[in-house]
């Protein structure tokens, strides 16, 4: 083995005549983006003597959800890859966008919406996140299926025993006004098994298995497990009035072969176990997957007028 000096180029540069050994020139470095200006894919490289690009150093792939967030990672000598290629997601496919998740249809095709007026959901032009944004405002008293909520729902975004990608933006708005009750502003919910013949009439009444609470500048993440255990598994700062973006990584299983791996704004959520920050828990309660719910959910007790903002809803395989 020998000592390499690294020496990072931006450019690909041209010449005739490109050194066949890496040790005697400069190894660069080639980088891609997403449509949206993330970077996608980066990897160190030399020209060999015919001008061919040779994979010679780090290779890395990045999610277009998180900003430089690693989704694939391996290491290459004179174009041989040493070692295993690491894949975030077993099965290393790009996660699908889902459809109209940032409103810029104008519409809310292809999500069902929990509001207890007609105006407590609306699309904005003016929320500084691409045309439109959803905003969503709860009044004292508004009540909708036993709950002061209003929700943004897909019930179809979960697949027991698969991987899943979320991510949204999300904004509390800058006027909200704080109260000494919860709130949540996400929930992964539970449902029945119908194809098992439970229903929501027999169905046991559970805490969401999954969700986000917020109060005074602070989201935690709190994870039930099936004997309605909770435990808090992350925590991470909120300033009112500014986007901030969220991105989950689960795997919705009853064994201990489930996780979920978070991430705000491009830093952990989640702890860091040894090797990533996937926090390993049964996170069901059937052998169903869980739904997502964004908005805002309160105790009934809740007497302000406040206001939340929901953009870029991206649902996908891992």
């Amino acid at each position: 083995m020998y000592r390499m000096r690294w020496i990072l180029l931006i450019a690909i540069v041209g010449c005739a005549e490109a050194p066949v050994d890496p040790r005697q020139e400069r190894v660069a470095l080639s980088a891609e983006r997403w449509e949206n200006g993330r970077v996608r894919l980066e990897y160190q490289y030399y020209l060999n003597a015919r001008g061919q690009v040779v994979r010679h150093g780090w290779y890395r792939e990045y999610s277009r959800f998180v900003d430089r967030l690693v989704t694939v990672e391996a290491h290459y000598e004179r174009g041989v890859r040493l070692g295993a290629r690491r894949v975030r997601c077993e099965a290393g496919r790009d996660p699908l966008d889902y459809d109209n998740g940032d409103f810029e249809f104008g519409t809310f095709h292809g999500w069902s919406l929990e509001r207890a007026r007609e105006e407590s959901i609306a699309l904005v032009a003016d929320a500084g996140r691409g045309r439109y944004s959803a905003k969503l405002v709860l009044q004292p008293g508004d009540v909708v299926r036993g709950g002061n909520r209003v929700e943004l729902v897909r019930q179809d975004s979960s697949d027991f025993l698969g991987e899943r990608i979320y991510a949204w933006s999300f904004k509390i708005d800058a006027a909200y006004e704080e109260e000494p009750y919860w709130q949540t502003i996400c929930q992964f919910h539970n449902k029945p098994d119908f194809a098992r013949g439970e229903t929501w009439d027999n169905y046991p009444v559970y805490f969401p298995p999954l969700s986000i609470l917020y109060a005074d500048g602070v989201g935690k993440v709190k994870l039930f497990t099936l004997d309605q255990t909770p435990h808090i598994i992350g925590t991470f700062p909120v300033r009112k009035g500014e986007w901030f973006d969220i991105y989950f990584h689960i795997k919705w299983s009853l064994g201990g072969d489930g996780y979920v791996e978070m991430f705000v704004d491009d830093r952990p959520v989640t702890p860091f176990n040894g090797t990533d920050y996937k926090y390993y828990s049964p996170n069901v309660y059937n052998a169903f997957g869980n739904y997502l719910k964004v908005g805002l959910y309160r105790d009934s007790r809740s007497r302000e007028v406040n206001a939340v903002y929901v953009d870029n809803v991206l649902i996908g395989d891992c």
